[in-house]
């Protein structure tokens, strides 16, 4: 009885020693995975930078100071993905490739963007071949609008600016919502039309709010400026940008959780702040000059999480 007694607490003994080793390596475990969520953004965007260029001016320069044949490059949202087109025959597009690809691989890296792809492709010259039709509404337009520019500004009309609508039927012209005299004008630019035998065009004046076409303009630049780190880090999971100022400034980003995502809601108010940081700091202050904004973050089924 008393080996029987003796076995039973060796077993009992083990059996703690085992749970006690697995609870301390489960606890461990569920440290480092806690750690590392609430490593998932980043506390500042200490990195964004006042750089006067976007990353892709960046690639762009550097490669024409090293004497490369780039025609220009463009980048495809939400892919993130860069094409840069190199102009030239086969054979130089096969030489200099792998240095373009390289160039491109060190600027991506010397900044720490790892959320772009890229490519490097040839630029095939396309012939467009323009029918007499849309020669002749061209140069209809070249003349109707240079009448009208002079022969408005000589009566002191503002005008913001003047272009063909896209059934080449219509002009669209743009003055400051102040302008009282807009009857005056429709009459002014028909007998203009009139007076070069041209056919009667559709008029339509648009009235622009100044200070909001201000407001619209520094917004664009302060989304540049935000967006350049959201989009190239992995970490911060933003896979598109947009801004609008009606009826007040608000930035907003698209990330890459569904709203259903267990960590999607914090994630998005972390993002949220980080974003409002940068905004209220000393860099950005003459650019957002006190004004009201919102930051809205949407998930990728196209819900608002923050």
């Amino acid at each position: 009885m008393k080996k029987i007694i003796t076995g039973l607490v060796v077993i009992v003994c083990i059996a703690v020693f085992a749970y006690l080793i697995f609870y301390n390596f489960n606890s461990e475990k569920n440290t480092t995975l806690y750690e590392n969520e609430q490593k998932i953004v980043p506390p500042y965007l200490e990195e964004i930078s006042e750089s006067k260029d976007k990353v892709g001016d960046i690639i762009s320069e550097e490669l024409r100071a090293k004497g490369f044949n780039i025609i220009g490059w463009g980048v495809s949202f939400p892919e993130k993905e860069f094409d840069i087109r190199i102009t030239g025959s086969e054979k130089y597009f096969d030489t200099v490739k792998s240095d373009i690809e390289k160039t491109v691989k060190d600027i991506l890296q010397s900044k720490n963007y790892d959320a772009y792809t890229f490519k490097v492709s040839r630029h095939k010259e396309s012939k467009i071949e323009m029918g007499k039709k849309e020669e002749n509404e061209i140069n209809e337009f070249n003349i109707i609008s240079t009448a009208i520019t002079e022969e408005l500004r000589k009566l002191d009309y503002n005008i913001l600016s003047l272009r063909m609508g896209f059934d080449s039927k219509s002009l669209i012209v743009e003055v400051p919502d102040s302008e009282g005299r807009i009857d005056e004008m429709k009459q002014l630019i028909n007998n203009i039309v009139k007076a070069n035998n041209l056919d009667p065009i559709s008029l339509n004046i648009k009235k622009v709010d100044i200070s909001r076409k201000g407001l619209d303009e520094r917004w664009s630049e302060i989304l540049s400026v935000v967006s350049e780190d959201l989009l190239g880090k992995k970490d911060y999971k933003v896979r598109m940008v947009g801004y609008s100022v009606h009826p007040e400034p608000e930035i907003q980003m698209f990330i890459n959780l569904l709203s259903r995502d267990e960590n999607a809601k914090s994630f998005a108010q972390q993002l949220e702040k980080v974003i409002d940081d940068f905004l209220k700091s000393e860099q950005m202050k003459s650019r957002v000059n006190n004004v009201p904004y919102d930051i809205t973050i949407y998930s990728i089924d196209e819900k608002i999480i923050n």
